[in-house]
């Protein structure tokens, strides 16, 4: 049971990678902060997915054009 607990919570977890990248980006950080909760949890598992710092900053310009 504590585990699932803890599988659930690392699920919901934002990426450190797009926490940054949000973090450096004020318009990405607005975007973001404006989605639903359905659409935050796509963009942490877009974020999940990503497999390089280009396509992190990609990412990111993509939610600052939301």
């Amino acid at each position: 049971m504590e585990q699932n607990k803890k599988k659930e919570k690392k699920k919901n977890e934002m990426p450190m990678g797009l926490g940054f990248g949000l973090a450096g980006n004020e318009e990405a950080m607005q975007h973001f902060s404006n989605l639903s909760d359905t659409e935050k949890k796509q963009v942490i598992e877009a974020a999940r997915k990503v497999q390089s710092k280009k396509e992190m900053n990609s990412l990111i310009q993509d939610i600052a054009k939301m």
